[in-house]
């Protein structure tokens, strides 16, 4: 939809945005919050440290938000989640699942 409403206006795949065509030709990456704190909740930035970037504390989350949260953090792949057994009456069901993560 917004390559077709750009094209509309004269722009053209690889060049850059702009008046003078010098901008940006990549696409802006989008970052996904997966928690619900605020924007700029605090502990939710990261800090730099050198050349180390030390995530924020990931304690007291649950298991998956965090490994999801870490995954979209470092760009990698979502994990896989793969129900391995379930059992318990229906109100009150157990549920067993593998997780399959590539780093």
């Amino acid at each position: 939809m917004g390559e077709l409403l750009m094209r509309k206006m004269g722009w053209r795949s690889g060049e850059g945005l702009g008046k003078h065509r010098e901008g940006t030709v990549e696409p802006i990456v989008i970052d996904f919050k997966t928690d619900r704190k605020g924007l700029v909740a605090e502990g939710e930035k990261t800090q730099k440290s050198g050349n180390i970037v030390v995530m924020k504390d990931l304690l007291g989350k649950h298991p998956v938000s965090a490994l999801m949260e870490m995954c979209n953090k470092k760009k990698w792949p979502q994990p896989e989640f793969v129900m391995v057994h379930h059992s318990g009456p229906d109100h009150r069901k157990n549920f067993l699942f593998k997780v399959s993560a590539e780093f």
